[in-house]
Parts: C-alpha cells; structure tokens; sequence
C-alpha cells in the first residue's frame, strides 16, 4: 500500500514539472486614440475672454489659454492638454463673471460648449 502512495506522490510531482500551456492567442487591446486634443465653442450670446484648465488633481490655475484673443459667440477653438484624463475648467467674461465645470473627461474630438450660465461637455 505504501508503494502505491509513494508512486502516485511521485507521478503528482512529475505532474508540476510538465509544460507551460501554450501563450494565449488573445489580441492585445487597441492603443486609446485619445491624444487630448478638443475643441471649445462658445454657444452663448457673450464673448469668453478667458480660458483656464487644470488637471482636475490640482488646486492651481493654469495659464490663460487664449493669452491675447477672444472665444467671440458662434465661434470656436481647437486645444490640446498635455496628458488626457479629468479636467477642471474657467471660463471668464469680459464683465468679470466666471464659469467653471470640474472632471471633465477631455479626450480626442470632443466638443466642450461654453454657454451663458453653464460649460457643458459629454
């Protein structure tokens, strides 16, 4: 009987050392095509004299994003975060009014409207 134990511990342990299963033949998930970039338009009646983001993990502004210009009504502009993820953004009018909508997800294509009570995006 101890025989018969003895040969079937060690066939289990012959067992451990059989060969690896074959790698898996699953496809590897599609790079993201989100590159940060999106636009801004400015749906309102107002002109957007100021544009601020910041990742949505900091507490600090970022630099002014349209520097010199202004977003006019019915129009729009193409901007780029440096890394795709969750935003804070600041819109300021010329009256000194401000806007702000926090974690938005900006990736690639999308569109975030600047209305006159509200910055909306997907």
């Amino acid at each position: 009987m101890r025989r018969g134990l003895a040969l079937a511990a060690l066939l289990g342990l012959a067992a451990c050392g059989a060969e690896p299963p074959p790698p898996s033949t699953t496809a590897p998930r599609a790079a993201s095509a989100c590159d940060g970039n999106f636009r801004i338009a400015n749906t309102g009646s107002r002109p957007v004299q100021r544009i601020f983001w910041r990742d949505s993990a900091l507490t600090a502004w970022g630099t002014d994003q349209l520097r010199l210009d202004v977003l006019e009504p019915g129009r729009s502009g193409n901007f780029r975060v440096a890394t795709p993820g969750l935003y804070d953004i600041r819109i300021l009018f010329p009256d000194g009014r401000a806007l702000e909508r926090r974690n938005i997800n900006i990736c690639s294509g999308q569109v975030v409207t600047i209305g006159n009570f509200a910055i909306n995006a997907p």
